[in-house]
């Protein structure tokens, strides 16, 4: 598989996403609007397998004893996208992950190399 084949999505919506690349950095553009920092995970796997979780509640069923939905259009519960990268190309320890105005961007160190199973931290961007 090449970088950015999809290994899983769950059912339901697929995360999208844009991959790019720098000499130095993989750069992954995810859009997540209106799910909260606490909502989203990433985590990269020893076989570099990068996988974007996220989920977005119902908030009529979560808030609303009075409301009814009458039309539901937006997806909720849990999205999940997986990325398989070229073997021994990125460094986990140095992954990096923001989230500013409901898109998440995720930058990974090119390398060469093993990596090891890690939990990434998703920060919340400062506001200009």
């Amino acid at each position: 598989m090449t970088i950015g084949s999809s290994l899983s999505q769950s059912s339901g919506t697929a995360i999208p996403l844009d991959i790019s690349t720098t000499q130095t950095h993989y750069i992954i553009r995810a859009d997540v609007p209106g799910i909260p920092l606490s909502d989203i995970s990433v985590e990269v796997s020893d076989m570099d397998v990068l996988t974007i979780s996220a989920h977005r509640k119902n908030e009529v069923q979560k808030n609303g004893k009075n409301e009814e939905s009458k039309i539901t259009e937006r997806y909720y519960g849990k999205f999940t996208r997986s990325l398989k990268f070229p073997k021994d190309s990125i460094v986990a320890d140095g992954i990096k992950a923001e989230l500013a105005n409901g898109e998440l961007i995720i930058k990974i160190p090119k390398k060469k190399g093993g990596n090891e199973n890690k939990i990434i931290k998703v920060m919340q961007k400062a506001k200009l």
